[in-house]
Parts: structure tokens; sequence; C-alpha cells
């Protein structure tokens, strides 16, 4: 699902909450209809094995990326998240 900047930033407030890892985002432009990815939007991030005292971290620089992205004028994303282990 292609969210808004908001609406990603949400998602990324959520996982956290519910101890889930933000794999990766997307950054791109909603073209009416359909999504344009960028792939020099890209942010990924793999898990460490000690993962879990860095969840938080994690999904803050996940945040950190969606908001410079969007004011580098980047419209819409897709969040990817991984369940814990």
């Amino acid at each position: 699902m292609v969210l808004t900047p908001k609406a990603a930033i949400e998602v990324c407030q959520e996982a956290a909450k519910r101890n889930l890892w933000i794999l990766g985002i997307d950054g791109g432009h909603w073209l009416n209809p359909g999504f344009r990815p960028d792939g020099s939007t890209s942010w990924t991030y793999n898990k460490p094995n000690d993962y879990k005292p860095k969840l938080t971290e994690n999904n803050k620089l996940a945040i950190d990326n969606i908001k410079e992205d969007t004011a580098n004028g980047y419209t819409a994303f897709l969040v990817t998240i991984s369940k814990p282990y």
C-alpha cells in the first residue's frame, strides 16, 4: 500500500509500539493514478544479531528518512515491516 508521508510516519510509530522492525522505506511520487518509486530514496536497514535493543533507534531512523525525503519533494512511500523473531 502506498502511503502519504504522514501515514508512513504513523506506521513507523505504530510498528515501534508493537515491537515490529522497519526493514525498508521506498520513496517516490504519487501520480494520479499510480506510484512512481525513485530508487535513490530507498532506505534499508538489516537487522543486526542484537536487534531488539536497537528497534526504537532503527524505527526513528526510518522516520527521519521519510521526513528528509519529504523535504526533498517526495510525496508517497512504501514501508516494509518485519515481525519480531
